[in-house]
């Protein structure tokens, strides 16, 4: 046995890698199977290794279990190709980076050995490894940074000067319960697997499905774009004060328009350090949180000191005072900011503080160990940066008024606290640097402004790009829309394009230059992000699928669903009005992905609960009896391969379309193999995509046609869902083909009726079956836009074979088209397909208008209902369901019925009148047929014998069978000549399916008594009833 096919990866030393602290044991040594060390290693040190291509150093301990294994193992190899269960088997990474994989079943039990694609790369390029962080520098540092960001320096003074301690603590403490529950939701989808790169778009579109999760992840990229705009404006704020203070600088007007001057610089900068990667925004991020971190120890010093002169008095700052804490203790919500503030405005500007918990997350495929870093480094930066806020907000609270003057004269005469309408502009009211009049060093507090604000720009600027990235590359929506910006540059396949976009969208909110209004704009987008997360952890945990295994226990689906409600809730409270904008844009994007139906399945946890639903609305069905009210056509279409009957399953789908079930079968006589299996399904489903059309494709091999249909019928469906009608296309090369074929096709006719359902044949005068002239051309394309295009190849052994005759041009009755209305003057139809033949050239259009037909909007015409037999009622029901639907809408009904003479005419009439009306079924005209029991013409008789004659003389009809059924020959001929005068100009006709009594009638009569019946006449759908009543006219 070759031993690569063993292993899985190629073997010597080049590929022998271990690490030296994992110790082989019982459990991790497979019997008789050498080491195989690629199965302890993640996918990162694979990749990782190889690219180095060296060797680690293996323990000596190792290399001698080695040895004595590999002397075992060879002789395994030489009884089995069996693989050992490893990571690469279950990891698309791994099946690149390695040249075995699992052996198929063919391999396995039918020593059928499949050709595997050769190893290579992405985009067959060597791939450089990327830089990959912790979960301390990739995800808490990160997130710290962005939590501490300009609403810790140039707001949380102002929040407790307006709501007070206790109010200031419910904020931070409802923000910290939205973030920490939001928090454990993401910690416990990150840890149920792997994640890519994308972060919160990534589990949120792979639980929830492209529809929200791709509206989600947009609005979340965009987000993250304003809070980068949000962080510029309060650095250049906090700048403009500090030109300010030190030496009274200005560029314009000291106030909006310096901001958006300094603001477009500095967006400037930001864009260009991004721009070189994670990597060099990392080690800005580390150096930043130093500088953080000495600006906070230096404020709660200065707290400590106390002002530290008049100034800092007069301004309002008195250092620790009871008084202080009783009087902001409540509230003291005064008209601020051009508005009359209250808790709820208050807390859509300090909500934005929490925003960051996602920063980690939003660069998942830039961390080590996501599913570890993830959950630690969140939870413990929401834990840190919350109680740092609490413990800020007491201390300005604690050590400063609301209102000064901020003159010291006026603190000489004890007057800087006595403030009318304007003269006071200082105080935890109005002084947004009021940290920097606390500190014990002022310049160090603004350099930790500066860090704060700038860290967080950079953070939330880089997440937005790599969000974009990843939604574009999963094609969610149009190339203009996303795509352009995803193409990535370089080793590590920076966007910059969409870096360009990200600077450009937050330039224009930078251009606002009003921070609480940003803001305001940004605090709905978060919270509409964190209730889907938080709902998304929900659904999956109630859904409960059988992938869903997190590693993370520390979490409540009850408590993410009330998280989820609080967020929506807390978005109105808010601003209603900006709250409805965001649900109409996420909306918006979600119905452009339901639109455009991306073809990618990720397993979500919808898909898991609609199986769900779908079994128990089943077992719900077993336990119900069946009622003739709640009839419905199941069909069982013997199209082969769908694409190369179009016609056959649009005509079916008219029956079962919002009604019904339809499954198009196919009998395939040769053995095929699994991988052909789903080809072939493959091809077949992706044709029923195209056109729209809901069903469902089955196939089976090995066996003949009437065995194969038996087995469909029998096993197709589930419980009562099941076929209930055999529906085929008429075999028009009857009288040519092979006797065997004809009596495969007969045979099958038979076990419809043995196997108790109905049975319906439906004929066109061209044929059914356009394999042989689209060949393998695997797109139609339309002509104009919203028409429904068609996809072909040839079709699959198994139906019967349809050649296109022209019918029996010698007919005496006529020679009546298919289409007869096309003739007239009417409205031209939408519908107008050019389609391309097997040889590329555009095939004629009567061509296409025939393999189209029954997508078509019919002309005004009727559909002719020959209720002959009593069959349960499916002779009249099917026809009644197509004229109800909008392309058939032109078109009425009219029924035929016999009667046995001229007396019988009248009543007759009033008992099929009086029963239609009962079944309320809507038809434009009632004929009785009299005169079916008078004999037919000689030139029809003559035309019949023509039919059978070549049958008789190879002895495949008898005569004695021939005389004993002259009687209903003449009948069937008689009928035709009927059906020949009133029905050669509908658009469809109807009529009830004779019945051959087993051994009693032969494939060629039986099938001459169709020819007669139906040769060049429209559409002609022949159906038969089960015999059970299919129609009822009780309520």
């Amino acid at each position: 046995m070759d031993n690569h096919t063993f292993d899985g990866h190629e073997g010597g030393p080049a590929n022998n890698v271990r690490r030296t602290s994992i110790r082989p044991t019982l459990a991790t040594i497979p019997s008789g199977i050498g080491m195989d060390n690629l199965a302890f290693e993640t996918s990162e040190d694979i990749l990782r290794h190889q690219a180095a291509g060296g060797n680690l150093r293996v323990g000596n301990t190792e290399s001698k279990m080695r040895a004595s294994l590999r002397r075992l193992g060879a002789g395994a190899r030489r009884l089995t190709n069996e693989a050992v269960p490893r990571l690469a088997n279950y990891s698309n990474i791994f099946q690149m980076a390695t040249t075995g994989t699992r052996p198929t079943m063919e391999e396995l039990h039918e020593s059928i050995v499949e050709e595997k694609p050769a190893s290579r790369g992405i985009n067959g390029e060597e791939q450089i490894p990327r830089q990959k962080f912790g979960w301390i520098e990739g995800v808490l540092i990160r997130n710290m940074l962005n939590i501490w960001g300009v609403m810790l320096f140039l707001r949380i003074s102002w929040v407790v000067a307006l709501a007070g301690i206790w109010q200031t603590l419910i904020i931070i403490g409802i923000s910290t319960f939205v973030t920490f529950v939001t928090a454990l939701s993401t910690s416990a989808i990150v840890t149920n697997g792997e994640i890519g790169g994308g972060g919160t778009y990534y589990v949120m579109s792979r639980i929830l499905g492209p529809e929200w999760g791709g509206s989600i992840g947009i609005l979340f990229a965009l987000a993250n774009a304003i809070n980068a705009s949000l962080n510029v404006v309060g650095f250049c704020q906090t700048l403009q004060d500090t030109m300010k203070n030190y030496g009274g600088y200005t560029i314009i007007d000291g106030g909006i328009n310096d901001t958006r001057i300094l603001g477009t610089i500095l967006m400037i900068l930001v864009w260009a350090l991004c721009g070189l990667g994670t990597k060099y925004e990392s080690l800005t991020q580390q150096m930043l949180v130093v500088i953080l971190a000495v600006a906070l120890a230096n404020f709660f010093v200065g707290s400590f000191i106390g002002p530290q002169s008049d100034l800092s008095q007069a301004r309002g700052y008195l250092g620790y005072r009871l008084d202080l804490i009783q009087e902001n203790w409540d509230s003291g919500y005064v008209f601020n900011s051009g508005m009359m503030q209250d808790f709820f405005s208050v807390f859509a500007v300090y909500f934005p503080a929490g925003i960051g918990i996602l920063a980690g997350a939003n660069i998942s495929g830039d961390l080590k160990d996501p599913s570890d870093a993830i959950p630690k480094g969140t939870i413990w930066a929401i834990i840190s940066t919350s109680i740092s806020y609490a413990i800020v907000a007491i201390v300005c609270a604690a050590t400063t008024k609301r209102q000064a003057t901020g003159s010291v004269e006026d603190f000489h005469n004890g007057t800087f606290l006595n403030c009318g309408p304007t003269n006071c502009t200082y105080g935890s009211y109005n002084d947004y640097q009021l940290m920097t009049l606390i500190s014990a060093y002022g310049p160090l507090n603004y350099a930790g402004c500066f860090a704060a604000t700038l860290s967080t720009a950079l953070a939330s600027y880089i997440s937005c790009p790599k969000l974009l990235q990843v939604i574009g590359d999963d094609k969610l929506y149009p190339h203009w829309m996303v795509g352009w910006m995803t193409k990535g540059y370089g080793k590590s396949q920076e966007p910059h394009l969409a870096y360009l976009f990200t600077f450009f969208l937050a330039l224009g909110f930078i251009l606002i230059a009003q921070l609480d209004m940003i803001a305001l704009l940004i605090s709905d987008l978060f919270l509409i992000t964190f209730a889907f997360l938080n709902y998304a952890c929900f659904h999956v945990d109630l859904v409960q699928p059988v992938g869903w295994r997190p590693t993370f226990k520390y979490y409540n689906k009850w408590l993410s669903l009330f998280c989820a409600c609080l967020c929506i809730a807390i978005m109105f409270m808010i601003d209603w009005k900006v709250a409805l904008v965001t649900l109409a844009i996420v909306f918006l994007f979600y119905f452009i992905v339901l639109y455009r139906k991306p073809d990618v399945n990720w397993g979500t946890s919808s898909q898991a609960m609609n199986l769900q639903d779908a079994l128990t609305s089943i077992q719900q069905l077993m336990h119900i009896e069946e009622h003739v009210k709640n009839y419905q056509p199941h069909i069982l279409a013997l199209t082969g391969s769908p694409r190369a009957r179009p016609a056959l399953v649009d005509f079916a789908y008219l029956i079962c379309k919002k009604n019904s079930m339809l499954v198009c079968g196919n009998v395939i006589e040769g053995k095929i193999t699994t991988k052909m299996r789903g080809e072939i399904l493959q091809k077949s489903y992706k044709h029923l995509r195209k056109n729209d059309i809901k069903g469902f494709c089955t196939l089976i091999g090995n066996v003949d046609l009437p065995t194969g249909v038996s087995a469909m019928l029998e096993v197709a469906g589930v419980g009562k869902i099941r076929p209930n009608i055999l529906f085929i296309g008429y075999k028009n090369d009857w009288r040519v083909c092979d006797s065997q074929s004809l009596k495969q096709y007969f045979a099958t006719i038979h076990v419809g009726f043995s196997l108790h359902v109905g049975v319906a044949i439906l004929r066109v005068s061209e044929g059914l079956d356009y394999s042989a002239i689209l060949g393998d051309a695997d797109e139609l394309n339309a002509s104009s836009t919203g028409d429904r295009p068609s996809s072909m190849i040839e079709s699959p052994p198994g139906t019967p074979d349809i050649e296109r005759h022209t019918g029996i041009n010698d007919s005496p009755l006529g020679n009546a088209t298919d289409t007869p209305k096309d003739t007239k003057k009417g409205k031209k139809s939408k519908k107008d397909f050019k389609l391309v033949g097997s040889d590329g050239n555009e095939l004629p259009r009567h061509i296409c208008n025939n393999i189209t037909r029954f997508q078509k909007k019919q002309l005004q015409g009727t559909i002719d209902v020959w209720w002959l037999y009593d069959d349960g009622g499916l002779t009249l029901l099917l026809p009644y369901i197509i004229s109800t639907r909008s392309n058939w809408a032109a078109c009425q009904l009219r029924v035929f019925c016999t009667a046995s003479n001229h007396d019988e005419v009248e009543k007759e009439r009033e008992g099929m009148a009086a029963l239609l009306d009962k079944f309320r079924i809507d038809y434009s005209d009632l004929i009785v047929i009299t005169d079916l029991s008078k004999p037919p013409k000689e030139s029809t008789r003559n035309w019949f014998d023509g039919l059978i004659r070549p049958f008789i003389r190879r002895e495949e009809l008898s005569e004695t069978e021939r005389s004993s059924l002259q009687a209903k020959t003449d009948r069937h001929c008689r009928l035709r000549e009927l059906v020949v005068d009133h029905s050669s100009d509908s658009n469809l006709v109807v009529m009830t399916l004779p019945i051959a009594r087993k051994e009693a009638v032969s494939a060629p009569m039986y099938m001459a008594w169709l020819e007669t019946l139906t040769a060049n006449m429209p559409p002609f759908l022949l159906v038969r009833g089960n015999q059970t009543s299919v129609l009822t006219f009780y309520a």
